[in-house]
């Protein structure tokens, strides 16, 4: 109920059945408050740079992600989200147009990122698409999210429990590639919500991911991935540029043009 208090319930999904989801997705309960800031020794040591490790999966956790790491095989798209996948083809992917990757898929691609725990927020820096993203913790002062923070990284707000953190994201642009960034696209609304948790466990980090978007899917869905930590340096990405990021649009044949246009 703590939970329920602090972040509203998804529309049009029963409380049980909400609950019940989360206690499979997340293990405990979903963050209540921010008292966990207050002691040392609730906050993990995450500070590295991350690459992501494949890893073995029981057989209940693959058929779940059968593709060997956390991704889910189906998306739970409702009508107007399954509308929304049929109207897009590759050309309105956002990647060519120079758009960078959004969670949950950035966690997914095969780049490093860094943890920096500065005291008041966590600074997150992705190698894919040079990617930089501020986690306001609850208990410094940290200002609301505002329209003007609609983004396609959103605006995330974070704290410490049971020694993990937790990182809730809202106010995300509508993205056709936000839910699903593979052929066929998955799109997200601006109703798009995502909640993460870092844990770690010796050299062993865990990133659960629990993604849910009432005006797409009919229920939310969780990504998990690994990582590890490693002593080189998150390389620097080559700035986009549009022409050259269009450019494989041009050899699709033909008969493959969704709607004969290029």
């Amino acid at each position: 109920m703590e939970y329920m208090e602090r972040r509203a319930l998804p529309l049009g999904v029963s409380g049980v059945n909400v609950v019940f989801a989360i206690a499979l997705v997340l293990p405990g309960s979903l963050p209540g408050g921010a008292s966990a800031q207050e002691g040392a020794s609730e906050i993990p040591d995450l500070a590295a740079v991350w690459q992501r490790i494949r890893v073995e999966r029981t057989d209940d956790e693959l058929e779940q992600f059968p593709r060997g790491f956390g991704r889910p095989q189906e998306f739970p798209l409702n009508a107007r989200g399954i509308a929304m996948q049929e109207a897009f083809d590759e050309f309105l992917h956002p990647m060519y147009d120079c758009v960078p990757a959004t969670i949950p898929q950035i966690f997914g691609d095969p780049y490093n990122f860094s943890i920096e725990q500065p005291g008041d927020r966590v600074l997150n820096r992705f190698e894919k698409d040079d990617v930089r993203r501020t986690v306001w913790l609850d208990g410094h002062g940290h200002r609301e999210a505002t329209a003007n923070d609609v983004s396609i990284q959103g605006f995330s707000t974070g704290w410490y429990e049971n020694g993990e953190l937790v990182v809730e994201t809202t106010r995300y642009a509508f993205n056709p590639s936000g839910i699903n960034d593979r052929s066929p696209m998955a799109p997200s609304s601006t109703s798009k919500r995502t909640v993460e948790r870092f844990s770690r466990e010796g050299d062993v980090l865990t990133v659960d991911i629990v993604v849910e978007d009432t005006l797409m899917m009919t229920e939310f869905i969780r990504f998990s991935y690994q990582f590890e930590p490693v002593d080189t340096p998150l390389v620097d990405w080559i700035p986009c540029d549009p022409a050259q990021a269009r450019a494989p649009l041009r050899y699709i044949p033909e008969e493959d043009l969704k709607y004969g246009i290029r």
